[in-house]
């Protein structure tokens, strides 16, 4: 295993703690990723080294004391954030997802026996190669997820595995062993206990992995416990939807930025939950502000009836770009088709108006038009009046009733002001 990719810092942490005496690995997910000819997202490393020990074979480096109750203190250098936790043995779990303390060990298979899956329960280093003691190499061969050790014990300890497990299925393309199914299913209620920023995340890379369809038809139940309210019959919905949406997307080679995939897979699993159960639910999971708006937006145009209803009119593609930018009617297009509402030619052609209305500069939004509030004002109109003209001037113009041109729209405004 001397081809393992290991970052500067990275091996700068190592080689550090060697020097100072002390055995050092990365571990987990980056091993893990690294076998399976995956880019790892970032390195933890794991060491003897007690976490004041770790501090002092660092103290001329930058370190952010993280965790130090825990055996973690993280290093920054280059840009990187390495996370460095000492070997323990984690004690009892008394709220169902944190140890109440830990005891640090020198025995760095006592650390590895701590650790959720096989998979994620592997350590390396350049002169000691792979270290795994729990089969995880072999249960990536059979692309299975399989605990380390207990499955009841692993998800009573912390109930989020439970949803970990199903993330790791469906972004690895695995399958959860017979006593990992059990598991899951039998203590599914632990998950009431979790909070629901953790259920997001873990959620959000649920339905991003490439086998999110055949878990979410697998494990309905569980989709249904995390968003109480929600039916059952969403999740095997949710999975046609996602197949249709991914199939059309290669089918014209498109791949959407990861927020708005995100917006169109929740969008997808409430579609037919009405406005406020969407706004509850996706509320519960503590998105931000912008990720709450995509969602519900997404949801909002694409269940309106009159949005696309023909065949792509311009203007009803223009009044998407005002509502949600340049790659709004992409969205909502996409949507409209995975939820049957679109066939795919008309998707496709609402997808290609709105690349040309963007290449040609069409006038969608108040900032396009050719006047300001300041020229309305010279006009005599003062107020939220200036609002409503403006606006009025912007939906003739996307109708191709008036020229988007000063003078046009300030004689067009001269007439409205007479009008009143």
């Amino acid at each position: 295993m001397n081809n393992f990719y290991i970052p500067a810092p990275v091996l700068f942490a190592l080689e550090r703690l060697h020097a100072a005496g002390y055995h050092a690995y990365v571990v987990g997910g980056c091993v893990r990723d690294f076998l399976m000819g995956r880019t790892p997202g970032d390195y933890d490393v794991t060491t003897s080294a007690k976490p004041e020990q770790t501090l002092d074979v660092f103290a001329d480096c930058r370190v952010v004391e993280t965790g130090l109750q825990h055996g973690t203190v993280t290093l920054v250098r280059d840009g990187m954030n390495i996370e460095i936790t000492t070997y323990r043995v984690d004690g009892v779990y008394l709220d169902g997802r944190h140890p109440e303390n830990v005891t640090f060990t020198d025995d760095l298979a006592e650390d590895l026996c701590r650790r959720d899956f096989t998979v994620n329960a592997m350590a390396y280093s350049p002169d000691s190669g792979v270290i795994d003691y729990h089969d995880g190499m072999r249960n990536m061969a059979e692309r299975i997820i399989s605990c380390v050790g207990s499955a009841e014990k692993r998800f009573s300890e912390d109930g989020l595995r439970i949803l970990r497990a199903l993330r790791f299925s469906s972004v690895l393309d695995f399958t959860p062993d017979d006593e990992c199914d059990a598991g899951v299913r039998k203590l599914a209620p632990l998950l009431d206990k979790i909070s629901r920023e953790r259920i997001y995340v873990e959620l959000t890379k649920l339905l991003g992995g490439p086998a999110a369809p055949r878990i979410l038809r697998k494990y309905p139940d569980i989709i249904a416990r995390i968003l109480p309210g929600l039916d059952e019959t969403s999740a095997e919905k949710t999975a046609e939807r996602i197949e249709r949406m991914r199939h059309f997307l290669s089918e014209h080679e498109m791949s959407p930025e990861k927020k708005d995939a995100d917006a169109l897979h929740y969008a997808l699993l409430f579609a037919d939950t009405d406005a406020k159960l969407c706004r509850r639910l996706m509320q519960s999971l503590k998105p931000s502000r912008d990720e709450l708006n995509g969602v519900e937006s997404v949801q909002k145009f694409g269940n309106a009836a009159e949005i696309l209803a023909g065949n792509s009119p311009v203007y009803e593609v223009k009044l998407l770009m005002k509502a949600g930018g340049d790659g709004f009617p992409r969205k909502v297009a996409v949507y409209k088709y995975s939820v049957g509402l679109l066939d795919a030619e008309t998707a496709a052609e609402v997808i290609r108006t709105a690349e040309d209305l963007r290449e040609s500069g069409a006038c969608v939004r108040l900032s396009d038009l050719r006047v300001t509030g300041s020229d309305l004002m010279s006009l005599g109109f003062a107020g939220p009046k200036i609002g409503l003209v403006l606006n009025t001037l912007l939906d003739r113009v996307m109708r191709e009733e008036l020229e988007n041109d000063r003078d046009v729209l300030l004689c067009a405004a001269e007439k409205l002001a007479s009008q009143n």
